[in-house]
């Protein structure tokens, strides 16, 4: 095992404190420090710490073990990968809009952040990178744990909130890839921020999540046209009457918090956390976007994009130096600036006249979907 620590068994919170002071790591309060960093995590084991760091985290967590209970779709890997290494590669890019192209897989260290349930880390390993998957959902690391022992595939699962990747060193992957999820957390600066740390010079961040326009207009069908739930500099959880997630015979209840973060905010975030952009996107998957009803989903998707995607690549520490306070530096300040310009007031009133009913919930495009139906 190249002397990595074997964990097969569930290392409790507790165990962990235990660890944390018998090693003289609990600070002044008492609280265990993070011990994680520190142990090395062996293929196929399953770590466990304190999971959620706010109600937004526990409700989001409770919401995503009831849809994979559920086995709703769009929490499982749909398809079925071919079995050479070429075609694997070419469903991956497929599944990956392309955005993966030119990075070799072999020999890097990879993660897969809010990736339980989907196949990118089984593929990222058998096409021969060193993987790990990290979802707050207990359910979906089940379900991508169960694909992978069938298959024979070695992955490392843990569990945890993406806003504390204290248990990764710094430096510690070549290739971050995190699918549609930064909507179910309000403040997704710390989540980039904690990417920042963990990816090596050079390595590769690749994140998507809910275009913050469009997902303000869901469910405001006038009749004649589309409304804004709340402004576009409005904070909070975004409000919505139709909680029910859909996929042909099966439908449950899963009333997740969600954030429409503003896309000026988010590449701030990046630029701060000494990453750089060099590719975005706003995009409606064909199977999503073609027409429907007016006032559906279906129809907004149409004309409007479902998602945004960003690609950013850390940068080498003497870029990172470079001029007078370094680029980091002047984009945190510049991020900050664009705060204070765009701080909200009070949120209007949303407009709740001639709501369309919804065919099916936004979740045809959500963390799940786009990277799951491949």
């Amino acid at each position: 095992m190249r002397g990595r620590v074997l964990l097969n068994q569930l290392v409790s919170a507790a165990m962990l404190r235990r660890l944390a002071e018998g090693s003289g790591l609990a600070d002044s309060l008492g609280r265990a420090k993070p011990v994680l960093a520190r142990l090395t995590f062996a293929e196929n084991s399953h770590v466990a710490k304190r999971i959620a760091l706010d109600h937004v985290a526990e409700h989001n967590q409770k919401m995503w073990d009831r849809l994979a209970t559920a086995e709703i779709p769009y929490t499982r890997p749909r398809g079925t990968p071919p079995a050479s290494l070429p075609a694997k590669r070419r469903f991956l890019d497929k599944a990956t809009n392309g955005r993966l192209a030119g990075i070799t897989l072999d020999g890097k260290r990879a993660l897969s952040l809010a990736g339980g349930g989907g196949w990118e880390p089984i593929l990222f390993a058998e096409l021969g990178a060193d993987t790990t998957v990290f979802d707050i959902s207990a359910g979906q690391l089940r379900t991508t744990r169960d694909v992978a022992r069938k298959r024979g595939t070695k992955l490392r699962y843990v569990q945890g909130d993406m806003r504390d990747l204290s248990v990764f060193p710094d430096g510690s992957f070549d290739l971050v890839l995190h699918c549609h999820s930064l909507v179910f957390v309000p403040d997704a600066e710390r989540v980039i921020r904690e990417v920042g740390r963990i990816l090596a010079p050079g390595g590769t961040y690749i994140a998507s999540t809910m275009h913050p326009v469009t997902l303000r207009m869901y469910e405001t069908w006038t009749g004649t046209g589309w409304n804004l739930k709340k402004p576009y500099f409005a904070d909070g959880p975004m409000p919505y009457a139709d909680a029910s997630w859909e996929f042909g015979d099966t439908k449950i209840e899963a009333k997740t918090l969600e954030y429409g973060h503003r896309i000026g905010d988010l590449i701030n975030a990046v630029a701060a956390a000494g990453m750089v952009v060099d590719g975005f996107w706003e995009w409606t998957p064909e199977w999503a976007g073609g027409g429907g009803e007016p006032g559906t989903d279906e129809q907004l998707d149409s004309v409007m994009p479902a998602f945004i995607e960003l690609r950013a690549r850390k940068l080498q520490p003497a870029t990172m130096d470079a001029g007078p306070a370094g680029i980091a530096g002047r984009a945190r300040r510049a991020g900050i600036a664009g705060r204070a310009l765009t701080r909200p007031g009070a949120p209007r009133k949303a407009a709740a006249t001639g709501s369309a009913p919804r065919s099916k919930r936004a979740a045809a495009k959500r963390r799940g979907t786009a990277s799951r139906q491949r």
